[in-house]
């Protein structure tokens, strides 16, 4: 009878150990593929090297000293080829009155030559619009510091475009000034602009390259 019954049950104690060990070895694997193998593939699409992250993070250094670039002038002003008048991203932020800025020699040559002119304000108005250069630049260094290096291009190109096109709203507003009887006046760009172009420039090729160094 005995026999009969162990012939009856589908499957022996020892085939039922083995089966009950096999599914427990099944489980562990499917568990370790999870965890283990299936992570480099993840760091594979979304992380970068070491050497991308060193990258990253001293391109942030040529980002804030883009802040010291713009205490330079970003346009110059002549007359007859002599510089007459500077200004820069502070002061064009801030304003200020042209008699006790680095434009005051332009103040006096005006007052020389226009006699209308000496009745007129010598205050400049403030432009804190041009206050988004340093978010910008701000922006490019934190985000390098924080390894985005896709962040960090975007805000460096908004802030070269930024730069530029304070330039040509300076350009123009200095424009009238050439159709009045101080004809001889030209604006060109000046130091603060080309040395921030450099450093960008600078920055963003870092950034570039820390992007092709992906694991």
């Amino acid at each position: 009878p005995i026999r009969i019954f162990e012939r009856n049950l589908p499957m022996t104690l020892n085939e039922m150990k083995e089966s009950l060990l096999s599914s427990q070895q099944k489980d562990a694997y499917e568990k370790y593929q999870q965890t283990f193998a299936a992570r480099p593939q993840a760091n594979a699409t979304s992380g970068t090297t070491m050497l991308g992250g060193i990258l990253n993070r001293i391109a942030g250094i040529p980002y804030l000293l883009v802040l010291v670039a713009l205490a330079l002038p970003l346009f110059t002003v002549t007359c007859s080829d002599v510089p007459v008048a500077e200004f820069n991203a502070y002061e064009i932020t801030i304003g200020g009155d042209i008699r006790t800025s680095s434009v005051g020699s332009l103040d006096q040559i005006a007052r020389e030559i226009d006699s209308s002119y000496k009745n007129q304000s010598t205050h400049y108005d403030a432009s804190p619009w041009v206050a988004g250069i340093f978010v910008f630049v701000i922006a490019a260094a934190v985000f390098s510091f924080m390894n985005k290096a896709v962040l960090a291009i975007i805000a460096g190109g908004i802030s070269v475009l930024y730069i530029w096109i304070t330039f040509l709203v300076g350009y123009f507003s200095c424009r009238d000034l050439s159709t009045s009887a101080m004809g001889m006046i030209s604006v060109s760009p000046g130091a603060g602009i080309f040395l921030s172009m450099l450093l960008i420039a600078t920055a963003l090729i870092m950034n570039i390259i820390a992007l092709t160094h992906r694991q």
